[in-house]
């Protein structure tokens, strides 16, 4: 398995170490992000708002090695920070992160997270937009190897 295969917090340990007490502010607020930790989320970005833009801009755009909230979210992100980040925050489920080319929903896919795909295919994900030499969401979840009650979600 690849480092892009790995959850966001492994990869982060790979490359940061085990100390998360060490790693920069934004990672651990990537991470929060990838466990659905809403309230560590506003409390990082409380201490990343430097320039008293507040909270809301703060966490709309932070980012660590290509990926926002949103893109992190795919791995164990739940409602509330989907209708934090969605619904409050306005953030865009189509971007792409600037390290993988994927969308928020590609990263759910990866995960396998059926919630998160079904969330953002309802708010607005575009289940044709091609990333990675014309490969749509469906293709990703086939390739991937999702059964038919994943792949039934796009339809």
């Amino acid at each position: 398995m690849g480092t892009r295969d790995m959850p966001l917090p492994r990869q982060f340990e790979f490359l940061l170490g085990k100390d998360r007490d060490q790693w920069p502010l934004e990672a651990r607020f990537i991470e929060a992000a990838h466990d659905g930790d809403v309230r560590t989320i506003k409390k990082i970005a409380k201490e990343l708002d430097v320039h008293g833009h507040g909270v809301p801009v703060t966490v709309a755009s932070t980012t660590y090695m290509g990926f926002n909230a949103l893109h992190a979210a795919g791995g164990r992100g739940r409602l509330p920070l989907y209708q934090y980040l969605v619904e409050e925050l306005k953030m865009d489920v189509n971007k792409p992160d600037t390290s993988q080319d994927q969308s928020p929903a590609e990263h759910a896919v990866t995960h396998g997270n059926l919630p998160a795909v079904a969330y953002l295919l309802d708010h607005g994900a575009d289940l044709h937009q091609k990333r990675q030499g014309d490969v749509t969401l469906l293709h990703s979840a086939a390739i991937r190897g999702m059964d038919a009650s994943f792949v039934a979600t796009f339809l």
